[in-house]
């Protein structure tokens, strides 16, 4: 053997050896780089971001473990309506409301800091225009919670504004900086994080509250309450905690973030970035107005911390998430990311006068807010006669011997004669939403806009629609571009999401106990311009996007990356590119940026979590929306308690809603995504009809009008006022009670229009 043919077959003996050692070193490499998932190659910005500390920070005049001195507060802004005065000592501020005199104060109340008896930390916090948590650098999981004057921290600069001030807050220790302007509008205060001079050194930050005990009140015999975004509102009522629950409210806006390890709680998703408080006679709405989709919601009721019941928003920085240093994920640890999530933060505080300073008041507010700022319009007025929304079910599959089984639920023939039936009983108007039309029916996710072939095909359809649109119905497919099982036009490795640590994001069905990828916002919106031709040929009026404007996660895939202020445009963006093309588009859920885009909010929430922090529902999200988008609550056949529900759906406002199909309901009974217990149209009918009737006596003139009030006028009796004065009177009782000169049977409603009881 030459001496060549010796080296070549020694170094085909060596080749595995290397190939394992190159293997291992790409392992270690991609493990070392994937540990900062989206910061690859950018230590140089976290190293500079670190230490972007204004030089010759020092702490300035800070409190003596006080409240503000009355006398140290000066006037810096004044409107038609507030008065703004500013303590340049502490960095406090307080509006007083020219119209009844009463004052709002970003610190506690000073009438109820003699009975507060909390010391230490919490005292200081208490105190503290701002409250912070922070670690010592983001790949370390302790997180510490501080605030300005626990970590001895004061006043850095200083400086009047046109229409208020700004102050950067210091603290020396941490080498952080947090720069704050303060602004006085016609009927609110606004506060604004700058984040383009937010400094850290020593400690990266988690999160921050910005004067978070504004308007914190103590109970002392007080009516007054918190109102929180929970599922459609809810309350907490201020009082003494005897039960010494230690139970605090946080939930991040719009949703959990999916790519982060984000904890999951039972409680109903915040869809609005509001929240209230309401203590004796005057109160305020806060509006998360910019940054909001980094934001929580946070509450403590009084006990919890301090005397004090408070909220406030809390603007979120970094989020934690799991890196796998393994192929199969077992082993890794938890860090959180390097870059601060960017953007101004800024809140709105409306100073409600005493003629509105309770929870209608509040929806009132916001609701003008959702006109001026988002572009919402009140609806016309279209006759005195609701549509009845009727979400038909195509069809779905189940596990076959071989392959998947397909069911027929209703067919488009069978669709028209459901469509003739209910407008020969009587129901003038329906809004069709078609599910499970695609080919392999409702657990069948995809992007394509073919109608499956059992179920009438795509020339059905158009069939069906033609013939819906004759008799003045509209017709919608229910479509999501969220999710998809398909493999034919999607792939998952370069069209999913992807979390911080890279791993393609899935959605859990409980129902057919799979996963499904979740689509990239990018891919969506070009997904569906791409469909948008197809969907038009089937001569339908439009579409219900289910996802869409409901689910909001940070996407890492580096084809399309967007973080959740950028998903949530791409998201309206896709629902405009709908309503440019297609007459009508809906969303389930409905996160408040997607109001101005929608036609109607189907599903909405019409309850809240009942934890232990709260005490009642109130329907704050629909007072919102009344008169400017329609909306509809949980399906008629669907409901946890037949009569309650719908009676609060009367009292909400909300249009009558079913979903059925011509099938009997056991046929879906080993479906992989259609779950509801009674879905035959045979045997619901009668009381569709029936009902349709009662939510028209109630509703049907009313459409266009505002929720103007609503409140508790005897034990579990309700009122409901619109704006041309019409009122509902909901009576939940088991008997029937009289109250305000109107009888109302047991477990039903009483219309009062012009006096008279109808």
């Amino acid at each position: 053997m030459t001496e060549a043919s010796k080296s070549y077959t020694k170094l085909r003996r060596l080749l595995p050896w290397a190939a394992l050692s190159a293997a291992v070193i790409l392992v270690v490499l991609y493990v070392w780089t994937h540990s900062i998932g989206p910061d690859e190659g950018q230590a140089e910005q976290v190293q500079a971001q670190q230490t972007a500390v204004p030089a010759g920070l020092k702490p300035a005049v800070s409190s003596n473990g006080e409240l503000p001195n009355e006398a140290d507060f000066e006037q810096v802004a004044e409107s038609g309506t507030l008065v703004l005065y500013a303590d340049k000592n502490t960095g406090h501020f307080k509006v007083r409301d020219k119209r009844d005199g009463h004052e709002l104060r970003s610190y506690p109340d000073p009438e109820d800091w003699k009975l507060e008896t909390i010391s230490g930390a919490w005292r200081n916090h208490l105190l503290s225009p701002i409250v912070m948590e922070t670690v010592e650098n983001a790949s370390k999981t302790e997180v510490k919670v501080s605030s300005l004057l626990s970590m001895k921290g004061g006043i850095m600069s200083w400086k009047p504004l046109e229409d208020g001030f700004a102050v950067t807050f210091g603290i020396p220790s941490v080498q952080m900086a947090v720069p704050i302007e303060v602004r006085l509008k016609d009927d609110y205060v606004e506060t604004k994080v700058i984040d383009a001079e937010l400094a850290e050194g020593k400690v990266s930050l988690i999160n921050l509250k910005v004067y978070p005990f504004l308007g914190a009140a103590q109970p002392g015999g007080q009516d007054g309450y918190l109102l929180l975004p929970d599922g459609s509102g809810a309350i907490y009522n201020i009082k003494e905690n005897i039960s010494n629950d230690r139970s605090v409210y946080r939930e991040p806006i719009y949703g959990i973030d999916s790519a982060f390890n984000s904890v999951y709680t039972n409680r109903k998703p915040i869809t609005m970035p509001v929240y209230g408080i309401k203590s004796g006679g005057s109160a305020f709405l806060a509006v998360a107005d910019e940054g909001e989709e980094y934001g929580y919601m946070y509450a403590a009721p009084s006990g919890v911390y301090s005397r004090y019941a408070w909220a406030t928003v809390e603007h979120n920085y970094r989020l934690q998430y799991f890196q796998p240093t393994t192929y199969d994920k077992a082993a890794g640890f938890f860090t959180f990311s390097k870059i601060k999530f960017g953007g101004d933060r800024k809140v709105r505080y409306y100073v409600l006068p005493e003629s509105a300073s309770d929870y209608s008041g509040m929806a009132a507010k916001y609701r003008d807010y959702l006109m001026k700022e988002k572009g919402l319009k009140q609806l016309e007025a279209g006759g005195s006669e609701l549509p009845l929304y009727l979400d038909l079910i195509g069809g779905d599959s189940e596990k076959g011997f071989l392959r998947n089984k397909f069911i027929t639920g209703t067919t488009t023939d069978e669709a028209k004669s459901i469509v003739d039936r209910l407008h020969a009983q009587g129901v003038p108007r329906l809004v069709v939403t078609y599910q499970g039309w695609q080919t392999g029916g409702a657990s069948r996710i995809g992007f394509g806009t073919k109608v499956d072939k059992r179920l009438g095909g795509n020339d059905g359809m158009r069939s069906f629609a033609e013939y819906a649109k004759s008799k003045g119905d509209t017709v919608l497919l229910q479509t999501d571009y969220t999710l998809n099982t398909d493999g034919d036009d999607f792939d998952p490795k370069k069209q999913a999401m992807q979390d911080q640590a890279g791993s393609v994001m899935k959605f859990s069905r409980l129902q057919s106990n799979d996963e499904v990828a979740i689509v990239s916002p990018k891919v969506s919106l070009n997904k569906m311009k791409d469909a948008l031709n197809g969907f038009a040929s089937l001569g339908v009026d439009g579409l219900q996007l289910s996802g869409t404007g409901n689910m909001l996660f940070s996407d890492y895939n580096r084809r399309s990356l967007s973080s959740r202020e950028e998903a949530s445009a791409l998201q309206s963006e896709l629902l405009d590119t709908v309503g440019s093309k297609l007459a009508a588009v809906t969303v389930a859920g409905g996160n408040a940026y997607a109001l101005s885009g929608a036609d109607a909010i189907r599903q909405m929430a019409g309850d809240y979590s009942y934890d232990l922090f709260l005490d009642e529902a109130v329907p704050f999200a629909q007072m919102s929306l009344h008169g400017l988008v329609p909306y509809t609550m949980n399906w008629g056949n669907a409901r946890d308690e037949y009569r309650k529900d719908f009676l609060r759906s009367i009292e909400y406002g909300a249009a009558p809603t079913f979903g059925v199909m011509h099938a009997k309901t056991e046929k879906m009974k080993r479906a992989y995504t259609v779950w509801q217990y009674s879905l035959n149209y045979d045997e619901w009918e009668e009381a569709i009809v029936k009902e349709y009737n009662r939510f028209n006596e109630a509703l049907g003139d009313v459409q266009g009008e505002f929720m103007t009030s609503n409140r508790t006028i005897a034990p579990k009796v309700k009122e409901s006022v619109f704006s041309g004065g019409k009122k509902i009177i909901v009576n939940y009782n088991d008997t029937e009670v009289t109250v305000l000169g109107t009888t109302v049977p047991a477990q039903d409603f009483v219309v009062v229009k012009g006096g008279e009881a109808q």
